[in-house]
């Protein structure tokens, strides 16, 4: 019995079954995480080791170097790079696909534990971390506050971050940019000289006095204790009474010890008010929506209370609006998609039941796929989520879910009509006919997904796309399941009565189709040399179109920074920002700004500005950026520039070139060169260098043979140097219910010039002080503002912004230009990270193309019992790839990861018709009509369901294509989902459009070629074997 039979003859039993699987789809849904990306982790780890008050330099030598010498050698590593700053080491390993990372986890650990005698005493954390995009902050906003610090610190730290905490899902509450009282030691110099005393050694003094040890263990009376050596400091007076060893002196007579807020160097504000950020962090299986909402009402509820009248906060990044954005996407998306389809299908069969029944496949199929989804994760171990990847594949799927059907119901229609059959029969009759047709097209859509696997767990398609085929795979499964059980059932019971004539259009284009296909049988050269001169036209536009990796994701945040003069003190950086805060609020409207934050310390500052929704402007976050970006006010030593993603995409479109080397000096000039290169060629702004934003700074350069005559080591003058200047904590003080660090410095005016600092004395290994500027010269330059090292070698970047999208002819043009650069022995340079990684992907998706052709050439083969007709069958596929190409250079759509990954799903789907054609022809042919004959009639046979399936799927996709040509309707491209779906939509409507076409007109004429050959070859062997 045929699963038609089952479904016609037990009607109760096949409807149980899918009410069955629909209500779990329902429930499926309610328990599905919702996630903003999928659940992914790239085979990397970084390692962070916080050294603030520091310079890029030093945390190189001290902590960088000794890192990368450990992690050389790590078992799989395929990359190394390196970031060292004035506050942090970052190391990046990047491992090989398929490496277990826990275990390369605890490696890297070992290799820390190994070198950690060899890092500074005072490195207090190192952390090890994997990246995922799951981990970042779902809920991050800003609050202010005009009122005393004193309450504000307490309001946010005892109220507002505790409240939060307590939100079921919440995992974390991150605080930036509060500032807490501590124990400051101001060193008045002149005291200290007066009484000869050293400033690194007193430092070590308040150092060594706070500490609490475990002793050991005591054993009393036959009892053991646990003995801890208890010596912190518990008061502000206690340790303005501490001792100086070798004096009569306390720590009062030298310095002045308060309680009280640290020189702030650094500002953040929101709307010009003073500011702090919270983030909140997510647990693993919490429901992103639930806990950014339960955090929201916690906010409202706050505002609420007279207390907290005056909080301003403003939320300028929420996971949990993307993905409430997304589902509205999809169910408008999907109702005006389906609706489309469905009035398709109304135009073609004219029959309001045959249309109802079809429709029906698209809701249950979408519900059915929840299920299957919930089952992956609970008995699979799948991490399928509902998320932006997963809901892009159902999004995409909307159109063609009719597709399998379309074919079933008009196969039904076309026995019921023209046969005289009765219902019941014509339903089992028609389903049977066409089974193997729908099933070998549904394995040879699925099939084309299976040579990602080939590209490996590390693959970054299958590390964001894993969802998305996941998904796609199950609602197609889904929707072939509804056509061969769902539709024979209803059609049987809906078709009782007699249908009405053919539509007299339908069969005028009927007549006319046959005419041309009958044309193009006889004058096949022709036919096939046109075909030729469009291949040839499309693989030109191919070579013309754009690259990039991704497209760029869309944002309502734009982000423009400042380079200040090194003579600003912080306020002088306040009131610039006060000023520009005031320009752009007072032209909010024109700018479309909902919200300002700025933030910053002495050299750099920047401002984040939140946009309004995209629905309410005309404008892009790229235009509005530039516009803002060249209103702002032209002030002498301040540099404006738009802000960029460097690394990892995801910002505007860039180019960058990596020069790698030994000598930092060199590198600098290279770059330098390379840079006034860049600048002139068409198409690049912002040009710039990593080395350029460098701060100026003094460098102290000991001469050793002067130190060596006073006992002095290089290393004591720069601890002194150190002791001085350095915001870095010498300990913690326990003030309240809170730890607080012990900061210790100069007064301020002992700080504020360089004869100051060459005044400062040491003791003298004999006794006595000496003055630093004895033995040491004290320069200005300019430093690094951070040292970047790839696979343990100094690393420098070049790079800028495209004025347009994709990157393809810029990085041509750079490609070339270093190529006909000399560098020195020693020196080398490659592209950057985004132009790799776009070539990488470029490389994976032409072999899983390639790999999708040859199986579904097998699947045909081994259907079809024929080594020759799956090669007119695989025409369709050049067939979709030329509408695809027109689409995509018409419409100035890139080529990205999605739009490859639409090519791919086109090439499963592109065959679908030919397969539904040339199975009918073959059946025709069985039954004892001629060629000519077969195809003549099978074309006519099989024109209305092409065109349905056909128009139905690129219907069903318009919703999702109309944003990128009509976004005055829409909003901006940029800012809105479309621009990550678009490229697969337009390569399924442009590929569908030329497939559809050139399968009904082109591939008849090649049937007949590929078989007069198959017989001229078979003939000609058995004449050589005769």
């Amino acid at each position: 019995m045929s699963i038609a039979e089952f479904s016609v003859n037990r009607p109760v039993t096949t409807i149980m079954i899918i009410v069955s699987v629909v209500t779990l789809g329902m429930i499926s849904y309610t328990r599905l995480p919702l996630m903003f990306l999928p659940d992914m982790s790239f085979p990397s780890l970084n390692v962070s080791v916080p050294y603030p008050s520091s310079s890029p330099e030093e945390v190189e030598r001290l902590i960088t170097r000794p890192l990368e010498d450990a992690f050389g050698t790590l078992s799989n590593m395929k990359s190394m790079e390196s970031n060292s700053s004035d506050d942090n080491a970052r190391v990046r390993i990047e491992f090989e696909t398929g490496t277990d990372m826990n275990m390369a986890a605890m490696e890297v650990r070992d290799r820390i534990d190994q070198v950690r005698g060899e890092l500074p005493a005072d490195v207090e954390r190192i952390r090890i971390r994997r990246w995922n995009p799951n981990d970042m902050p779902i809920y991050n906003f800003s609050v202010a506050w005009s009122g005393d610090p004193a309450e504000f610190y307490n309001i946010v730290t005892k109220v507002i971050q505790p409240r939060i905490q307590r939100v079921d899902g919440v995992a974390n509450v991150e605080i930036s940019g509060m500032i807490d009282k501590q124990l400051l030691v101001h060193v008045d110099s002149e005291k200290l000289q007066s009484h000869n005393l050293d400033l690194f050694n007193l430092s070590q003094t308040l150092t060594q006095n706070n500490v609490t040890m475990t002793a050991g263990t005591v054993t009393e009376g036959g009892k053991k204790y646990s003995v801890r050596s208890v010596n912190e400091y518990r008061a502000a007076e206690e340790v303005a009474n501490l001792p100086i060893p070798g004096t009569t002196l306390s720590l009062r007579d030298v310095a002045e010890v308060t309680f009280d807020y640290p020189e702030d160097n650094s500002f953040q504000r929101l709307n010009g008010v003073d500011a702090v950020t919270i983030r909140v962090y997510k647990t693993s299986t919490a429901n992103i929506v639930d806990v950014a909402q339960r955090t929201q009402l916690v906010l409202d509820e706050l505002q609420t209370q007279p207390q907290f009248a005056d909080l301003e906060t403003r939320v300028f990044f929420d996971q949990s609006q993307s993905i409430r954005d997304r589902l509205s996407d999809l169910r408008n998306t999907g109702l005006l998609g389906g609706m489309l389809a469905v009035i398709v299908l109304f135009l073609f069969l004219r029959n309001v039941r045959s249309t109802l029944i079809i429709s029906l496949a698209i809701p249950i199929s979408i519900i059915c796929t929840f299920t299957f989804m919930y089952l992956l994760r609970q008995g699979a171990g799948s991490t399928v989520s509902i998320n932006l990847i997963s809901l892009m594949g159902l999004m995409l799927a909307v159109g063609m879910l009719v597709d399998a059907a379309v074919v079933v119901l008009e196969s039904i229609y076309r026995h019921r009509q023209e046969g005289n059959l009765p219902a019941r029969i014509a339903a089992v009759v028609g389903t049977r006919e066409v089974t193997m047709a729908i099933i070998a097209a549904t394995a040879t859509t699925l099939c084309v997904f299976m040579p990602l696997v080939f590209l490996g767990g590390g693959s970054r398609f299958m590390l964001f796309m894993k969802d998305f085929v996941v998904t796609f795979c199950i609602v197609m499964v889904a929707a072939v399941f509804i056509a061969l059980t769902l539709i024979p059932l209803v059609s049987s019971r809906l078709f009782n009565r007699p249908l009405g004539k053919p539509s007299a259009f339908f069969a005028r284009m009927s007549g006319l189709y046959t005419s041309v296909l009958a044309w193009n049988l006889k004058h096949r050269f022709v036919t096939v040399v046109s075909f030729a001169a469009i291949l040839y036209g499309s693989y030109w536009l191919y070579q013309n179109i754009e690259m990039e990796f991704q497209p760029m994701a869309p944002t309502r945040d734009i982000a423009i920074a400042a380079d200040l003069p090194s003579s600003y003190s912080i306020e002088d950086v306040k009131a610039v920002f006060t000023d520009v805060e005031t320009l752009l609020l007072d032209r909010k409207e024109d700018f479309h700004i909902e919200s300002i934050s700025s933030y910053g310390s002495l050299r750099r500052a920047n401002i984040r500005i939140v946009l309004t929704p995209p629905e309410e402007r005309q404008e892009s976050a790229t235009q509005l950026q530039t516009r803002i970006t060249s209103a702002l006010p032209e002030i002498a030593g301040v540099q404006w520039r738009p802000g960029r993603m460097r690394r990892y995409g995801g910002g505007q479109s860039g180019v960058d070139v990596e020069l790698k080397g030994d000598n930092m000096a060199v590198l600098s000039n290279i770059a330098e060169d390379i840079r006034n290169r860049m600048e002139v060629i068409p198409g690049l702004k912002d040009v710039d260098t990593s080395l350029e934003r460098g701060d100026e700074e003094i460098q102290v350069q000991v001469d050793r043979a002067v130190a060596q005559t006073y006992g002095i080591s290089p290393r004591q003058a720069a601890r002194t140097v150190q002791a001085a200047l350095s915001s870095r904590a010498r300990g913690k003080f326990k003030a309240d219910d809170r730890e607080v660090d012990i900061l210790l410095q100069l007064e301020e005016a002992d700080r504020a010039s360089m004869q100051k600092l060459q005044n400062m004395t040491f003791e003298r290994a004999e006794g006595g002080m000496i003055p630093v500027g004895n033995l040491a010269s004290f320069t200005k330059q300019k430093g690094p503002d951070a040292i970047e090292r790839k696979d343990r070698e100094s690393q420098v970047e070049v790079g800028g912004n495209t004025t347009g999208p994709g990157t393809r002819a810029i990085n041509t043009q750079v490609t070339e230009m270093m190529e006909n650069m000399e560098l020195p022995p020693g020196y080398s340079w490659s592209m950057g990270r985004n132009w790799n990684m776009m070539r990488e992907s470029q490389g994976e998706f032409l072999f899983a193309i390639m790999l999708s052709v040859v199986l579904i050439y097998l699947i045909m083969a081994a259907i079809s019992e024929s080594f020759i007709q799956p090669f007119t069958i695989l025409l369709s596929v050049l067939c979709g790839l030329v509408g695809a190409f027109i689409v995509f250079y018409l419409s100035g759509t890139t080529l990205n990861t999605n739009s490859y990954l639409g090519v791919i799903v086109l090439s499963g789907l592109a065959v679908n018709n030919a397969i539904v054609l040339i199975d009918h022809v073959n059946h025709l042919r069985r039954e004892g009509m001629t060629r000519t004959e077969a195809l003549l009639l099978g074309g006519r046979h099989r024109l209305r369901p092409i065109l349905m399936t056909s128009l139905t799927t690129i219907f069903g996709l318009l919703p999702m294509v109309a944003p990128l040509f009509f976004p005055e309707f829409f909003g901006p491209v940029e800012d809105r989902g479309a621009n990550q779906w678009g490229p697969v939509s337009l390569a399924l409507v442009g590929g569908l459009t030329t497939s559809g076409i050139l399968t009904l007109i082109l591939l008849p004429t090649v049937y007949t070629i590929f078989e007069d050959l198959s017989n001229w070859v078979t003939s000609s062997v058995k004449r050589a074997w005769a």
